[in-house]
């Protein structure tokens, strides 16, 4: 779910409750915690209490949300402080973008990130959500050169039985996760009548969101899937570079296949995640610039940005990774020019740069995050890319998970398409 920024309780007047949180003052509806008073700390979302948390907690999730970064505006150029006024007004044009992408000023970049994080306060408010994954089977009928479980690798293969991908899912959702990505390789062994068994399933066991990442099935089966309960897709783009999307797909896939998928997923209905790669190889600063752009076109809800990390038994295994740097300099730009996007901090981003990342990622504008929850038998087989990261932070999923109808409808409000 999702963590909000603790107020304190500075009065209480039946069922409502003067808060203040960050200098300012404002009403909050308590009716589910009437033994509030004076001094307390509560989280709150939609302008409802749902959990007292103590002081020290309290502090905790402010050091959590909170950035200590200070920005020297003497070091700034001209052409910087322009391009960040006109993100105020106007989409950035690719040559803004570009300089953006290119400054060597570390000043610059550090303004960058501040600003990115500035927004996300003003837009999303202290809104950090925490949504699981369950991988639920490696087998790919493709042969993409970038991923560790293309059809060509060696690599011990499973799929989870139908009630397993199910029991998963419910004992995540007992847990307080109320929005869960169903991730696979594209595997035709899973029929269609199969994947919408799992989903209606879980649907009638949990109060959950299913995200679906299993890749291009075409239009009738995400139909179908979306009449079962399915209610968000996530589907890369991975570059804007037609050739360069060639040349990495081997088995013909195409770009403009993936951006119809994109197209029609929206028609029905579907919260569409999306993105794409930073440092592949071939890729261009102006690669970049347009891939930012496509994205900005797009308008999905949410965009998933990360690193391209090398594979062994991939023909990209003797490439360098992409840099985190980079990465986090995407997300800001994505921030600047989408102000109401989520983004999540990827599992790419943290792998390179271990759980710290996780911080870094919210403070350049990200705005969630994914936490890994495949059955651990299972979990190390999912290699797409070596040394994945899966630790969760037991401290987000503490203060970030709750239980009951109203956490539910917290996420509901931020999930139509």
């Amino acid at each position: 779910m999702c963590l909000t920024i603790p107020a304190r309780v500075v009065s209480v007047s039946g069922k409502l409750a003067d808060v203040l949180e960050n200098g300012e003052e404002r009403a909050i509806d308590i009716s589910l915690l009437p033994r509030l008073k004076a001094g307390d700390w509560i989280l709150h979302t939609v302008g409802l209490a749902i959990k007292k948390v103590s002081p020290k907690d309290a502090r905790e999730i402010i050091e959590l949300l909170e950035s200590s970064r200070k920005v020297n505006n003497s070091s700034l150029s001209d052409k910087f402080k322009r391009i960040l006024q006109a993100s105020k007004v106007r989409e950035l044009s690719r040559e803004e973008i570009s300089y953006l992408l290119q400054t060597d000023n570390p000043e610059e970049v550090n303004a960058l990130h501040s600003e990115a994080n500035t927004i996300r306060k003003a837009y999303l408010k202290e809104f950090i959500c925490v949504h699981g994954i369950i991988e639920f089977s490696n087998i790919c009928a493709k042969d993409c050169y970038y991923c560790g479980i293309r059809s060509e690798s060696n690599v011990k293969r499973y799929r989870m039985s139908v009630s397993e991908v199910v029991s998963t899912a419910a004992k995540a959702a007992e847990r307080g996760y109320k929005l869960l990505v169903l991730q696979s390789g594209e595997d035709s062994l899973f029929n269609d009548e199969e994947l919408e068994e799992i989903v209606r399933e879980i649907k009638r066991r949990s109060r959950v969101f299913i995200f679906l990442s299993i890749g291009e099935r075409g239009y009738e089966s995400y139909k179908r899937l979306r009449k079962a309960g399915a209610s968000g897709v996530l589907l890369r783009f991975e570059t804007s570079n037609s050739q360069l999307f060639k040349e990495l797909h081997p088995e013909g896939k195409d770009l403009d296949n993936r951006f119809s998928h994109l197209s029609f997923l929206k028609e029905l209905g579907y919260f569409i995640a999306t993105g794409f790669m930073v440092g592949l190889p071939g890729q261009t600063i102006e690669d970049m610039a347009n891939d930012i752009l496509t994205l900005k076109n797009l308008n999905p809800g949410m965009a998933s940005i990360g690193p391209f990390i090398p594979s062994p038994e991939t023909p990209l295994s003797d490439k360098a990774s992409g840099s985190t740097d980079m990465t986090l300099r995407v997300m800001a730009i994505i921030r600047l020019m989408m102000k109401n996007v989520r983004i999540p901090v990827t599992t790419a981003m943290e792998t390179i740069g271990g759980a710290g990342m996780r911080k870094e990622g919210l403070m350049a504008g990200g705005n969630a995050m994914m936490f890994n929850l495949t059955p651990p038998r299972y979990r190390r087989l999912y290699q797409i890319y070596p040394d994945k990261f899966y630790q969760r932070d037991r401290r987000w999923e503490r203060y970030a998970l709750f239980q009951g109808k109203e956490s539910y409808r917290m996420l509901e409000e931020r999930l139509r398409p």
